[in-house]
Order: structure tokens, then C-alpha cells, then sequence
């Protein structure tokens, strides 16, 4: 692999955990105003359950996370100059 391709691969998945923090907190404040109970995850105003979609980003985040410290780990065997 070489430098340019291993350092856009890293960027992105940073990318994409900033982003999914991002959905995060917004997710967490739709469901702290759409809801009536702190407890509930269906919303009110559009019918969608919002607690899926944060586990599925928390499980993408972790992901994300994993791969990046793998590469960075290995980023001696993988980078051919």
C-alpha cells in the first residue's frame, strides 16, 4: 500500500467516527425533546425509533476505531514506499 492511500484510509475513518459523534449528539437531543420519557425511543413528530440508530453508530464508532489502531499498528508492513 503506499503512503498517500494509508493516509487517506486513516483520515476517513477518523472522519467518519467525528461525524458519527456528531449523530450522536444529535440523536441525543431529539430523543430528549422528542420524547416524553427519557426511557422512550420511539419520537413522537416522526414515528423513528432513535435509540436503534445510536447503537448502530456506537457499533460503526467502535469499528472505525478498531481498524484505525490496526492500521496505525501495522503501518510499517503495510506501507510500501
Amino acid at each position: 500500500m503506499r503512503k498517500p492511500v494509508y493516509n487517506t484510509i486513516i483520515s476517513l475513518l477518523i472522519l467518519v467516527i467525528l461525524v458519527s459523534v456528531i449523530w450522536i449528539i444529535n440523536k441525543e437531543i431529539r430523543l430528549m425533546h422528542e420524547t416524553d420519557n427519557p426511557k422512550e425511543c420511539i419520537s413522537r413528530i416522526t414515528g423513528n425509533h432513535l435509540c436503534e440508530f445510536i447503537n448502530s453508530l456506537k457499533i460503526i464508532i467502535i469499528i472505525c476505531l478498531l481498524l484505525t489502531s490496526g492500521l496505525i499498528s501495522f503501518r510499517y508492513k503495510l506501507i510500501k514506499d
